[in-house]
């Protein structure tokens, strides 16, 4: 490359705003999050580009060795990345290194956007959701049809399970700021109506996954607001107790899954995995089996098909039916924590926990930020115990956009170039 283009490209380098560059790009990615999977590709991929061209690599390197989350993530992914080494199924084993490859993009917005950018950026994702709202209420009442969704399908662009952790979120995001005391009384009203919108999309839909993290929620933010006590554990038994209700009451299809789910737990009890919560417990019997064999760092990052496979065929499991013995032998684990159990072992489970405490131990000087961190850990991670969220593009994209919204207060900030 000749001295004039290397001096062409330097100009137009230094010429980007970066700060607006990162935010705008940000603010589209939030509001595509529920939308569109091409779309979050491009903008994870303008991002990381622009974080590269950019440069300024020894502000950046010396920002994330100042947070415990960012070396955290640091480290599970080095870790994940080696567990290809000792996969012998490497196609499935660099299909998802490639997907791991997301978490970059929370080291990008750690250390790219400001703390002033996160409000525009909730807002853009919260309204995401408002379109989706319309696209779910109009499906439901028949006033169009949307790709593959049904009035007894109400998840338009994404699976059923993924979009149910989406409503989960924004559900209980909302409820935090109602019960807040930094909205004023009309915010809170236009808040109510969108989360009584939210909720009822989120239990009229057959993802039960998001109705149990949004239980789990509710009471954790009660204990966030008014401690542990009496009048928490009222406000939350009494919240609970009136969604269930109204929604066990207002949607057959919440009232079906509740009794399909009681009658799972009894054949269960009998020995008979063929059903939708058999199979999550087969997995576990199947996982505990792997583990004893390949207790410290797993099986590799592909194996885990292969290895559940092997469960399933032993003479000792034959009760596992035809249902529960096709899922063991050709699909992922539904639980994120088995999952890793298998692939990396205890050395990648207790890797991926302390993400988990750190995030939740950092310090947070806003308040509503540090509520939020809580409530999306317990939903998430919560939601991880039946399915395996960080290998899905939906809810990683929702992961690593507010993972990286939370590292941004884990890092202690470093003049840039042009400061």
């Amino acid at each position: 490359m000749s001295n004039t283009s290397k001096f062409t490209i330097l100009k137009i380098r230094d010429t980007i705003n970066y700060e607006k560059s990162y935010f705008y790009l940000t603010i589209i990615l939030a509001f595509l999050l529920p939308i569109t999977k091409a779309g979050i590709s491009l903008i994870i991929i303008l991002l990381g580009l622009l974080w590269i061209v950019e440069g300024d690599f020894k502000r950046k390197y010396q920002e994330i060795k100042s947070s415990k989350l960012l070396v955290a993530f640091f480290i599970f992914f080095i870790f994940s990345l080696l567990s290809v080494l000792w996969s012998s199924n490497i196609e499935i084993a660099l299909h998802i290194a490639r997907k791991n490859t997301y978490f970059f993009i929370i080291f990008v917005l750690a250390t790219s956007l400001k703390k002033e950018h996160i409000q525009p950026i909730i807002t853009s994702f919260l309204s995401a959701m408002f379109l989706s709202e319309v696209i779910t209420y109009g499906v439901f009442f028949e006033f169009w049809t949307f790709w593959h969704a049904t009035p007894t399908y109400l998840s338009p662009i994404m699976h059923h399970i993924d979009y149910s952790v989406f409503l989960a979120f924004s559900a209980i995001l909302l409820l935090n700021r109602i019960l807040s005391n930094r909205y004023t009384l009309k915010e809170k009203i236009l808040f109510g109506i969108f989360f009584l919108t939210v909720t009822g999309n989120l239990f009229l839909s057959i993802g039960r996954t998001g109705q149990v993290s949004f239980i789990a929620a509710i009471v954790v933010m009660s204990f966030m607001h008014f401690k542990i006590s009496f009048k928490s554990l009222l406000l939350s038994t009494l919240l609970i107790f009136s969604i269930l209700t109204a929604a066990y009451n207002l949607s057959s299809f919440f009232k079906q899954r509740v009794h399909q789910g009681y009658d799972d737990i009894q054949k269960i009890t009998n020995l008979n995995f063929d059903t939708s919560l058999g199979v999550r417990a087969a997995f576990w019997i199947a996982t505990y089996d792997i583990m004893k064999e390949n207790p410290l760092i797993g099986v590799g990052l592909g194996d885990y098909i292969n290895e559940t496979a092997k469960v399933a065929n032993k003479a000792e499991f034959s009760y596992f039916g035809d249902y529960s013995y096709a899922f063991l032998t050709r699909y992922h684990p539904h639980n994120q924590f088995l999952l890793i159990a298998i692939q990396m072992g205890l050395v990648g489970l207790i890797l991926f926990f302390y993400i988990i405490y750190t995030l939740l131990r950092q310090t947070i000087d806003d308040p509503e930020i540090k509520e939020l961190s809580i409530l999306f850990s317990t939903v998430f991670f919560v939601s991880c115990l039946s399915e395996p969220l960080l290998i899905k593009q939906f809810p990683l994209s929702l992961f690593i956009l507010f993972m990286g919204i939370f590292a941004i207060y884990s890092i202690k900030k470093v003049p840039t170039k042009m400061q």
